[in-house]
């Protein structure tokens, strides 16, 4: 059976002049949906056939994963304490002193890293210093508000990254009083894909630094570890970052901002301590 309504461009009174208030509610319906589906059909169609994939908004690509390191010929296997390379911020001035603290967990057989200096120490009678050092490169042209040695040990990753050490998985980075326990370091180590980009380390153990600086970063006297292809893609970025946060304070917090604007965030682990010891005399 028929029906005996009729569409829009058969009934003669689609578009007439209504006489009363409810029939020119209902015609502004009509035109509406009109238009609405008109604008429809020309956005689809010009999504179709005439519109490129528009990359304004997005996020930049970002390689989650890299070549090994110069050397490397096996990623498949478990992460030992000579896949990891240290990088240890100290300076000629106190390196006499605080090596003790580094001579506790070094071993010269097995652990592999260096403490980077601000110029070659002087080499003195029955010198029994012999933990692996070197001089860091030109940090002076950068701008700094607080501290300019913080510039310096910031680029401690990139200068570690620079040497080309082979079979490197993992940076750690350290200040030249952290004690790291080589075995538990490793263990936690392997827990992750030294292929991806990861960022490892712990907050302070002070409430006030955190709040001063950062839930979100990792305090390098507690140490942090950074994989290889997050450690490839930082040293590119790392240079224009000390730039253009060169009012932070330290060089943990200046790595933070740059690995922020790689969009890698803390991996926090609590077994990275940074403890801030105060010492009170009693009279």
């Amino acid at each position: 059976m028929k029906s005996s309504r009729l569409g829009p461009s058969q009934d003669p009174n689609f578009f007439s002049i209504p006489e009363k208030p409810s029939d020119f509610f209902v015609l502004l319906m009509r035109v509406g949906l009109l238009v609405c589906l008109f604008a429809s059909i020309s956005l689809a169609l010009h999504s179709a056939f005439f519109s490129k994939p528009s990359r304004r908004f997005a996020l930049p690509d970002r390689v989650r994963t890299a070549s090994l390191s110069p050397g490397q010929d096996d990623s498949s296997g478990p992460t030992n304490i000579s896949h990891v390379l240290f990088g240890i911020g100290a300076s000629v001035h106190t390196w006499r002193d605080r090596s003790r603290y580094s001579q506790q967990w070094w071993d010269p057989d097995s652990t592999r890293g260096y403490a980077w200096l601000d110029a070659e120490p002087k080499k003195e009678k029955n010198d029994t210093v012999s933990f692996p050092y070197k001089v860091s490169s030109d940090w002076t042209r950068f701008r700094f508000s607080s501290s300019q040695s913080a510039v310096r040990i910031a680029r401690v990753v990139m200068d570690s990254f620079r040497l080309g050490s082979p079979n490197v998985r993992w940076f750690v980075m350290g200040d030249d009083d952290t004690v790291f326990f080589a075995a538990n370091l490793v263990s936690v180590l392997s827990l992750y894909d030294h292929n991806r980009m990861v960022y490892i380390g712990g907050n302070s153990e002070s409430v006030e630094q955190d709040v001063m600086h950062s839930y979100d970063m990792a305090f390098g006297g507690g140490g942090f570890a950074i994989s290889y292809p997050l450690a490839a893609r930082l040293v590119n970025l790392l240079d224009g970052c000390l730039d253009r946060y060169y009012n932070f304070y330290g060089s943990d917090q200046r790595i933070w901002a740059c690995l922020s604007e790689i969009g890698v965030p803390l991996t926090l682990h609590r077994g990275f301590h940074q403890v801030r010891t105060y010492v009170s005399f009693l009279k």
